[in-house]
Formats: structure tokens, sequence, C-alpha cells
């Protein structure tokens, strides 16, 4: 039954923001590759991958590993030339070196394997490469949608960035090494037909936040073309920004579509793990999360009233009504869900402490033994896009971005192609483009202040003091005379 009611509540998020926030899987290269399938609007054809996963499966005994190699070569002798051409295939340098490197590049950086390419999602920077993987769930595509993937009117230059970056039609002589490398494998691409995605969210025009991450999405794009990095840097920064972008519209749900406060995100640059910005900041990860669990109450709330309005009366056939709507059998009154909604009923006469227990229960159940929810889906992608820190189980985040997650955020916020800004002029656009403090702006401290994150004035600046340093070690800040820094592109060789 959790299964079930995972399915009810992760479409309708879908239907109102065009992502689903329940299967506990998402990861960068998942949005990469959905991306790049509605861009391209394509698929590899992957006969020749799907040999190297049968050929590099350790799990398949050595005999169905050397058929696949021998296969492999039989159907493509040209391809592997002299490689192909060991008297023993067993213990050739294509079986023992040259296919594993290769499943190896394919895995680097976050990639998933699934049981077949198809139900893959590579680190790859061709569109040769894309597959039909689900595991976005949405998000690739909502990403699409919001940079104006399907509206010439709307569409933002850093769509054609990505598509010049990652052209399946590129000859080898225009790609990257990368890429070089992997085209053989791929016969060809198949056109496969996405459409855009319909979402309340992105159904009539632009909210707030979201014309934010579209600004966000413009600056990262004049950074790139100014910077002209390798094309993997410039493709790997282009991803990490969809990521934090779904980030950041999932993480602003509740305050946009539910009218709770606007948070803010305390970034922790003291490296001292029992600093009062360490604490700030966790307090601050910790109120965004709580946010998401009452935000996902609220949506099973809504979804118990479309079915009855006092549905705390009867919460059992309220949720009965949701489940039939949906194709699935109801509860019986035997149910051990129904059982305890039922109890809940009769524990409380405050209707208002019904509605509570009865929306949390409901998502404990759909969530089974993990933290499906829209809060663990914040956990997990924040520690993915290296947003979030640490990256263990730790359940107390904190925003601590690493290098390439702090870059693509200072390039998403500034203007290339204005002179650099002053440091404190910055850290107000960091504020309203991305919801994060570092305590140099005067107000910092009364913003944390509000949600129970007090931090002694000294400590905020010196944490400012900090940051800026290591923008200046990344090479994005410099200090200039008179107690005065700049933020921005600062050096033309900076990859």
């Amino acid at each position: 039954m959790s299964t079930q009611l995972r399915k009810v509540i992760t479409e309708e998020v879908q239907r109102r923001h065009g992502y689903k926030v329940m299967e506990a899987k998402i990861k960068p290269v998942h949005i990469a590759n959905a991306l790049m399938r509605a861009e391209h609007q394509g698929v590899g054809r992957m006969s020749v991958l799907e040999q190297l996963f049968e050929a590099t499966l350790t799990k398949n005994s050595l005999d169905k590993r050397v058929a696949a190699v021998r296969s492999l070569v039989d159907g493509q002798r040209d391809r592997w030339g002299a490689l192909g051409e060991a008297a023993d295939l067993k213990s050739s340098a294509l079986m023992t070196k040259v296919l594993p490197l290769i499943r190896t590049l394919l895995g680097a950086d976050g990639a998933v394997f699934g049981r077949s390419p198809e139900f893959s999602s590579f680190s790859s920077p061709t569109a040769l490469t894309v597959t039909g993987d689900p595991s976005d769930d949405g998000a690739g595509l909502f990403i699409h949608r919001l940079w104006g993937g399907h509206d010439p009117a709307l569409r933002l230059d850093i769509l054609k960035l990505l598509s010049d970056l990652t052209n399946p039609e590129k000859s080898p002589a225009d790609m990257d090494d990368l890429s070089a490398l992997l085209s053989p494998l791929v016969d060809s691409t198949r056109k496969r037909v996405i459409s855009a995605v319909d979402s309340e969210d992105l159904r009539d025009g632009y909210s707030p936040v979201e014309t934010a991450l579209r600004d966000a999405a413009n600056n990262l794009d004049a950074y790139e073309r100014k910077l002209n990095p390798n094309p993997i840097a410039s493709l790997q920064r282009v991803v990490l920004l969809a990521a934090l972008s779904v980030f950041m519209h999932a993480a602003s749900r509740p305050r946009e579509r539910a009218g709770m406060p606007e948070r803010v995100l305390l970034l922790d640059a003291s490296g001292d793990h029992s600093s009062p910005t360490v604490l700030a900041s966790t307090r601050c990860i910790a109120q965004l999360i709580s946010d998401a669990r009452t935000y996902m109450a609220l949506v099973v709330g809504d979804l118990l009233s479309a079915q009855l309005p006092d549905w705390h009366a009867d919460p059992v056939s309220a949720l009965n009504g949701i489940l039939q709507n949906s194709g699935i059998a109801p509860l019986e009154d035997s149910n051990v869900i129904a059982r305890r909604l039922q109890d809940i009923v009769k524990e409380h006469d405050d209707p208002n402490e019904i509605v509570q227990e009865v929306t949390e229960e409901i998502i404990r159940q759909a969530e089974g033994s993990s933290s499906r929810g829209l809060d663990g889906y914040l956990r997990l992608l924040g520690i993915r896009a290296g947003f979030l820190y640490p990256a263990q189980k730790n359940p107390n985040k904190r925003l601590n971005p690493a290098d390439r997650t702090l870059e693509v955020l200072v390039a998403s916020t500034i203007d290339v192609n204005q002179p650099p800004l002053e440091y404190r002029d910055f850290l107000e656009l960091l504020r309203q483009k991305w919801s994060i403090v570092v305590g140099g702006r005067v107000d910092d401290g009364v913003l944390l202040a509000e949600i129970g994150a007090t931090v002694p004035a000294r400590a905020l600046s010196e944490n400012s003091e900090r940051f800026l340093s290591r923008l200046e070690s990344i090479g994005l800040a410099r200090r200039l005379a008179d107690s005065v820094a700049v933020v921005g592109l600062l050096e033309a060789n900076h990859e």
C-alpha cells in the first residue's frame, strides 16, 4: 500500500510542479540525460553499448562476457581494428583494458548504470549517448520548459549553448576528446518526441522564483561564452545550474504555493564544526526541511478535501476516494492504515489536530522506510549537487557548497558583461537570487534571528571575510585598496 499511496501523492506533486519528489534517486546526471533528450528530441541507438554492458558486467560469467566481446567484434570488425584480432579474446587488451576503461569513463562523475543502457544515465558530453532513462522523474523536462525549450519567444540562450555543446551530429574533428572516444559506440540516434511539461507552476507565466532562476541561466550563459572554457567543464556547470534550479524551485514551493514565510540560507565558511555559523546554517536547512514536510502534508490535505470537504470526520472514506480515482482498490476497515486513521479521529476533539496527524500519518505510510518526501528530495539533490554538507547520512545538513557549485552560484548571480561588482552589492544579489546570506549585510543577523538562528555580529563578519577569501581562492574576487573588494570574472584563463 505504501507504493500505491506514494504514487498518488507524487503524481499530484508532478501535476502541480512538473516533477516527482518521492523516489529517492535523483542525481544531476539524471537531469542532464533528460535535459539533453528534451533538447535534441532523440536518444542513441546503442546496440554496441548493450554488448559493452554484457562484456563488462562483473556478475556475468567469464564465458558470457567473452561471448559478448566476440559478438561486439564480429558485428563491427572495422571499428575495433587490431584490438579485435587477438587470438585469445579472454586475455586481450580489448577485454581486459579498453572496454573496462570505456565503462569507467561512462560512469565518471556520478553516472548511474541500470540493467541496460536504456535505463542508465551516463556521464557523457554528447547526446549520442542520451538514453530513455526516466529516473529524473520529470526534473530535466521541467528545466527544459523553465528555460523556454518549446517556445521560441521564451527560449533562453543557455539552451543553444547546451545544444551546441552536446550536438550528436558534430563531426569527430569538432568533438571534445571524450565525445570522440564515445561516438563509435553509438550507431546513430533515433527520434523521440518529447512533449513540453504541463504543470500548474509553468502554465501561466513565471513566478518570482522562476523568473530569478531564468535570470540565473542567462547570467551563466554569458559567463560561459565570455570564459570560453573546455566544453566538458562548461557542460558540467550548465548541468549543475539545472540541478540547483530544481533544488531552489522545490525548496520554494511552501512559500510560493502555500504562503509560508520566505527563508534565508546561511552559507557557512567557518571550517569549524562547532562555530556559531555552523549551528545557524544547520538551523536554516532544518527549517527548509521542516517547511517541505509541512507542505507535503498540505498537499495530502488538499487531496482529501477534494473528496470530502469535512474529511477530518471520516479520513478513511476520503482516502478511499483518492485511491479509487487512481484505479487502486480501497482500504478495508481491517487495514492497518485504516485502523490508525480511525484511531486518530477517536483520540482528538480538535479538527486541526486530526488534520495534522492524519496527513502526517499518510505521508509516513507513503514514504515507507525511507525519507521519500519533498524533504528527502531536497536533502538528496542538495548533497549530490554539492550544495549541502556533509554528504554522509548525518541528518544535520548545512550550506557549504563545493568549489564547482560555488562557482556556478557566483557565475549565475553576476553579469560578466558589466564591471565587477563591489562585494557588498554581490551579497545583496546573492540573497535576492538564491536566498543565500553569508553575514556581510547589515540585516543578515536579523533575518537569521527570525528563525531562531541567532549569530553574534562578530561571527557573521568573520564568516563573510572567510567567504570572500574563498572567492579569491577560486579567482572570482579581489581585494582592492581602502578595504574594497570586487566580485566577477577577473582571470581570463579561469576554468
